[in-house]
């Protein structure tokens, strides 16, 4: 072998054992600089007085508490948007100029008579039930209400009757051009009297309507099983919007 390439072998195996050598050293300071961080705490906790060290039991407790309570929220607030997406799914979603109305896709002509369908308002605006009284009538309707010109509406559900009076410059009327139909419609917003008796239609499972003009026509329905859900549903998503 060359004197050079002993030269460099030599240069080489020194550098590699100063490397592993300086790496030990390293490895040694840290390790004995953790020990005694380690001994140091240990023996400033040990130096604590009893008092300082129920306040630090008891901040420990606090921010558990906090922690879990931040967990429960967490979860609540999880389980109300799942709520409100899975009321959503079934309904009409429309915005106009930021203010978002949530509907059912109710059939325009029905089978004769009359109905009540809630809707929420939200969006920019503050959260709010409202409800359309529609009245569908056709000509061959056996009953012959034709135009009733409602100034009332009942709602009735677990033997309370709920009246609402109707302000006429504010009903809506249509009627086909061959006259083979009409529509009478309110739109009002649920007042706390409204939505006590929504809920009531709840709870008892179902309840009846009547539309009529004082001292003249009126309709009479029965609230079906899916307008009752329906009503139920709106409730819920108005008092879960209100809430946010």
């Amino acid at each position: 072998m060359k004197r050079s390439s002993i030269i460099i072998s030599a240069v080489v195996l020194y550098i590699v054992i100063m490397a592993v050598g300086a790496a030990a050293y390293f490895y040694v300071t840290e390790q004995q600089k953790i020990q005694q961080e380690q001994q140091q705490a240990l023996q400033k906790q040990q130096e604590k007085t009893p008092e300082e060290l129920q306040r630090e039991e008891a901040k420990a407790k606090e921010e558990e508490i906090r922690r879990q309570e931040e967990a429960r929220e967490k979860a609540a607030q999880e389980a109300r948007d799942k709520q409100k997406r899975e009321l959503k799914e079934n309904m009409m979603e429309e915005t106009i100029s930021g203010i978002t109305y949530y509907k059912y896709d109710w059939p325009k002509k029905p089978e004769p008579g009359v109905y009540l369908r809630p809707f929420v308002v939200g969006g920019s605006t503050r959260p709010r039930l409202a409800y359309e009284v529609y009245y569908y009538y056709h000509i061959n309707d056996p009953e012959q209400t034709a135009w009733i010109n409602g100034d009332h509406l009942d709602i009735t559900a677990g033997g309370q009757v709920t009246t609402v009076n109707f302000d006429a410059t504010k009903l809506s009327k249509h009627m086909a051009s061959d006259a083979e139909w009409l529509v009478e419609t309110y739109s009002l917003t649920a007042s706390p009297e409204v939505l006590a008796a929504f809920k009531r239609l709840v709870s008892t499972g179902g309840g009846h309507i009547l539309y009529y003009h004082t001292g003249g026509k009126s309709r009479y329905h029965d609230l079906s099983a899916t307008e009752v859900k329906r009503i139920r549903e709106m409730v819920e998503l108005y008092e879960m919007l209100a809430q946010e």
